[in-house]
């Protein structure tokens, strides 16, 4: 017993440890830090949801994954080395899953913890600036689209609109890019709370970035209307921040319906779910 408890207890060390590398490997979040930092309350997230934690009489298992632990080990000295904030967050979030699976029983879904866990770390904004310049484009090309549907004057070069003679530019924060890890870290949350169906998850996840995506659809849509009926100065004042906040809570209530649609209508959440 004192074995196991000491192996635990050297088990959560190596987990922080591990935890505040990734965060450090790469500082340029630091730049964007109130976009970023807010993603590590995924973790705790991850703690309340999953509870209530039982533990497991880790000599029952039969399976060590030996193979698996070397594999995780080698990603996260790759990750570093590299650096990329992308396998250093793949490789910790496994080794996260795999402790909880050892030391723990749970009746929370593995595979929404990993995920949960993987969008804690600002890996998609730093390393994967690809999607978000499609992101944009995507939106740039249907918000083009839809004032040509209203009849009215429009044309696009990339990202950059001219409608009715203003020059309206997508940049990464209108795009809702900035904040599309969050959103999605948030919906996460909501729908590992509330759903235990694994094909219900898997439906709940692909919804999340079609739900984003539209609602910063909507966002550049109510910006470019402001900026055509009152100026580029009130679209970039502070409008353009609390759209911002809009399009999150809106795209996060639809995201609980969405949930609670989903969900086990017999419990109200797996978290009050006794473990038997």
């Amino acid at each position: 017993m004192s074995s196991s408890i000491g192996r635990r207890r050297w088990c959560f060390v190596l987990l922080f440890v591990g935890a505040l590398l990734v965060w450090i490997r790469d500082t340029s979040w630091r730049e964007s830090i109130l976009d970023a930092l807010p993603l590590a309350v995924g973790i705790p997230l991850t703690i309340w949801i999953g509870g209530p934690w039982k533990l497991r009489d880790i000599r029952a298992e039969g399976r060590d994954f030996r193979w698996l632990k070397v594999a995780i080990g080698l990603g996260f000295v790759v990750g570093w080395l590299m650096p990329s904030i992308t396998l250093l967050a793949l490789s910790w979030s496994l080794a996260a899953v795999m402790f909880m699976h050892a030391h723990y029983e749970t009746r929370i879904n593995r595979w929404g913890v990993w995920m949960l866990l993987l969008l804690s770390f600002p890996w998609l904004v730093m390393e994967w600036p690809g999607l978000g310049w499609w992101f944009r484009m995507s939106a740039a090309w249907a918000t083009e689209q839809f004032f040509a549907l209203m009849q009215m004057p429009v044309s696009r070069h990339g990202t950059e609109l001219v409608v009715l003679g203003e020059v309206i530019r997508i940049e990464p924060g209108c795009a809702g890019w900035n904040l599309l890890q969050l959103t999605l870290l948030t919906g996460l949350a909501l729908g590992l709370h509330d759903i235990r169906a694994k094909q219900k998850f898997v439906i709940f996840v692909a919804i999340m970035p079609v739900l984003a995506w539209t609602a910063n659809f909507l966002r550049i849509v109510s910006l470019t209307v402001l900026c055509l009926t009152y100026g580029v100065k009130t679209a970039n004042g502070v409008w353009h921040g609390l759209t911002g906040l809009f399009v999150l809570l809106m795209t996060l209530v639809i995201a609980k319906l969405f949930a609670n649609f989903l969900g086990d209508h017999s419990k109200k959440s797996i978290r009050k779910t006794k473990v038997t």
